[in-house]
């Protein structure tokens, strides 16, 4: 019998322009020492975006232990770019756990279904697809039990918290950017261009890459067009 779907390693690639915070904030991750090579790759994750797309460049980073077969490293990774809201995250996660083919990760069908639950959350043209797929495949008993994590899976990674908790981070961090491009000043951030440039064209930029990680995310923060007062 064929495989619910495949992980292809371009899909933890994500919109992979971007970002990564700190940890979670109510539970620090333990990090491994980090190595020259590991900072390289990092660095063409764009690491100075890390605090304004968290969600992306963690999955960067899951992307690199992935390719490694550092595979519960890169899990761990996923979860934090899911507590950043990244649906493409937790899609990614959802497979994982669905099709049980990754080394030293064990099929989980209650919590695939969780995480490709929340991943369908915005209802793009993927993820609820493979969410009803995966139910297809699913038996009663796994179906139930995924319903009491989902829920608790809710407070954390589910839109109405994580959605909001991403959205207000980008627009904390971006503000300053912002009052940079109303006055014609410059700005830079590391890994994202080599030199200083026109602040408004940065914004601009970061802007059109919110607008692909929140696409769908309804909340009561917005993420648009820069407005000059």
């Amino acid at each position: 019998m064929k495989r619910f779907m495949k992980v292809a390693l371009i899909l933890l690639g994500l919109n992979v322009l971007a970002s990564i915070p700190a940890a979670f904030a109510d539970s620090p991750a333990t990090r491994p020492a980090v190595s020259a090579n590991e900072k390289m790759y990092w660095n063409s994750c764009l690491e100075g975006l890390a605090q304004i797309l968290p969600g992306d460049y963690y999955a960067c980073r899951a992307r690199y232990y992935f390719q490694r077969d550092h595979n519960l490293q890169g899990i761990s990774e996923l979860e934090e770019a899911a507590y950043w809201a990244s649906k493409d995250a937790q899609y990614a996660l959802g497979l994982i756990y669905f099709n049980g083919d990754m080394k030293d990760v064990p099929a989980n069908r209650p919590l695939a279904l969780a995480w490709l639950a929340l991943a369908a959350e915005r209802n793009d043209a993927t993820h609820p697809q493979a969410y009803a797929a995966a139910r297809a495949r699913s038996s009663d008993r796994e179906i139930q039990a995924s319903e009491p994590l989902l829920k608790k899976m809710k407070l954390k990674y589910g839109d109405k918290v994580a959605g909001v908790r991403a959205m207000r981070r980008f627009n904390h961090e971006i503000a300053p950017l912002e009052d940079a491009a109303n006055t014609g000043g410059i700005a830079y951030i590391r890994g994202y261009s080599p030199f200083p440039e026109d602040a408004n064209t940065l914004v601009t930029q970061l802007h059109a890459e919110a607008d692909k990680a929140f696409q769908g995310l309804i909340g009561t923060v917005t993420v648009g067009p820069l407005q000059v007062r």
